[in-house]
């Protein structure tokens, strides 16, 4: 009734109002501001009665409204309630599915990765008694590496021909994974059996990059109906398989290639220890460090080589020994053998051995050098002018000096490891080295401190100032050897 009441008076108010504002051309302008005045209080008045009336009919639904959001309210807190809770299940799900997933990427060995593979499809999908079926390497056949199927794992590897007689053999061919079901439905191989060789409900290729690696066959499936979700997290570990495979077999190609590198630079350190040993006491680091460089062109065993001879001796030194003691003797000789060795490896020479006072080192080998016989006649002429300085050093200190003859040939020589059991050198022999001790001896005969053959005259005689002083017959050679006397030899360094 209350309610009533108020809309009557909203209706009386509203009246007046409109008829208030319809009547204001016919009031004069001297009760122009009272019409005003009437039609403000009338509008307040329709405002003030309206304002209560919507009070009361908010006050009449509050309840209502009132339950219904508190309803909503308990609703929508149950809905997110169980939002949450599957949402965090599903988290727990992803999480030890995305350690599984990390722990098959990161394994380095095949069979590790198999096996996390397996605790995958067991734990997540409910896929049991697995089997990997790898491809040969002459791609004919099938065969079972890795297996939690008791029926495959407990006998032989089984094999499976890559044909159309069996469903892996077909699966294998075409590339192509099949279920149980429709293997039934195919008329191309509904006729091939699920159970023969082994039990086959779910297959799938595993390839990658082009490359098939082979087939993971299940034997048992729990959860006979896979959801979207399921198929696509199966998809992608399997793709994940033939990524974690594949890397596993290039990182032990890898290994494979370091472990041999590893064997070869093994085998190579200790080839240049085994040169340096043989070679640093006697030749120049230049010839030392080419012959590692070159190692395909070393041959200790034994071979011909044209080469460059020198021998070179103190004249006279049995009786200037005597008129010494021991110690001066071994003090002189120990000088005068360093400063000739030093020029000898300074030329890039082979220092071969010391005879008493007597030097025997060699050109051209191990190590082949096109200039041989022209770094032996520089060596052979600095050498005298060593000796030189050695004398007047010599004279200073009151020690008396010596002379020295020097011959040098150019020719074939046998050169390699020579020696026993016991001890091998590094060696040259033959004929011309024979020759070459002949004419070293004749340095006295003749009056000349450096002789050279004209087998090295031929290759020198543009470098060096020499006059013929005779000819020696070799025993067993119808031509005999002119002999050369070396006068200046140019030290300037050769070119290449």
């Amino acid at each position: 009734m209350k309610k009533l009441l108020v809309w009557q008076d909203l209706i009386w108010l509203s009246l007046i109002a409109v008829l208030l504002l319809g009547t204001g051309a016919f009031v004069p302008d001297k009760s122009r501001m009272l019409w005003l005045l009437l039609v403000a209080i009338a509008l307040i008045l329709c405002m003030r009665v309206a304002f209560v009336l919507f009070q009361g009919i908010q006050a009449v639904h509050s309840p209502v409204e009132k339950k219904i959001q508190e309803r909503a309210q308990l609703d929508l807190v149950a809905k997110s309630k169980s939002i949450a809770e599957e949402n965090s299940k599903k988290i727990a799900r992803y999480s030890a599915i995305f350690v599984h997933i990390k722990g098959l990427i990161a394994q380095t060995k095949e069979e590790e990765i198999l096996k996390t593979f397996v605790d995958l499809l067991s734990k997540v999908l409910q896929l049991t008694r697995v089997t990997w079926f790898e491809m040969a390497e002459d791609q004919t056949h099938l065969i079972s590496r890795y297996s939690t199927d008791i029926h495959v794992s407990s006998g032989k590897p089984v094999k499976i021909l890559v044909d159309e007689n069996t469903v892996l053999g077909y699966a294998a061919k075409f590339k192509e994974g099949y279920e149980e079901d429709q293997v039934k439905k195919n008329v191309k191989i509904a006729h091939l059996s699920c159970t023969s060789p082994v039990v086959m409900k779910l297959c799938v290729p595993i390839s990658y990059d082009r490359s098939f690696l082979g087939i993971v066959n299940i034997a048992e499936r729990k959860n006979m109906e896979f959801t979207k979700e399921d198929s696509q997290f199966f998809s992608t570990v399997c793709n994940l398989l033939g990524l974690a495979i594949q890397n596993a077999r290039n990182l032990r190609l890898i290994e494979d290639s370091l472990l041999r590198v590893e064997k070869r630079m093994a085998q190579t350190t200790e080839l240049n220890q085994r040169i340096r040993e043989l070679f640093g006491k006697f030749t120049s680091p230049n010839v030392v460090n080419a012959l590692i460089e070159n190692q395909a062109d070393i041959q200790i065993g034994g071979e011909n080589k044209e080469i460059t001879i020198l021998f070179c001796d103190i004249r006279g030194f049995t009786s200037y020994c005597e008129k010494r003691t021991p110690e001066e003797v071994v003090d002189i000789l120990n000088e005068y053998l360093t400063k000739m060795s030093q020029v000898i490896i300074k030329y890039d020479g082979t220092l071969d051995k010391y005879i008493g006072d007597e030097i025997m080192a060699f050109w051209g080998a191990p190590l082949t050098q096109p200039q041989h016989a022209r770094l032996a006649v520089q060596a052979g002429y600095e050498m005298m002018l060593e000796l030189k300085k050695l004398e007047i050093a010599w004279k200073k200190a009151g020690r008396e000096p010596f002379g020295m003859g020097l011959g040098i040939n150019t020719g074939t020589s046998i050169v390699g490891n020579i020696g026993s059991n016991l001890r091998m050198d590094y060696t040259v022999i033959g004929d011309n080295v024979n020759l070459c001790s002949r004419v070293q001896s004749l340095t006295r005969k003749f009056n000349a401190n450096f002789l050279i053959t004209d087998h090295t005259y031929n290759y020198v005689k543009d470098i060096v100032k020499a006059r013929k002083i005779g000819v020696l017959q070799v025993k067993g050679k119808s031509e005999p050897v002119m002999i050369f006397a070396v006068e200046w030899v140019d030290l300037k360094p050769l070119a290449g």
